[in-house]
């Protein structure tokens, strides 16, 4: 869905995937045994594209 939306996946750090774009703030999602919480899927869905 980020990528969707112009994000790249720039580096993990522990559970945390961070995701750059250019011109915008990085992006820290959680990812717990590979899965991301519903209210950060929604956080993302609201993102400008």
């Amino acid at each position: 869905m980020l990528e969707a939306k112009g994000y790249r996946l720039d580096r993990i750090n522990g559970s945390h995937h961070i995701f750059k774009k250019p011109g915008a703030r990085s992006l820290p999602i959680p990812v717990h045994r590979g899965k991301v919480h519903p209210a950060y899927v929604r956080m993302i869905e609201k993102l400008e594209a």
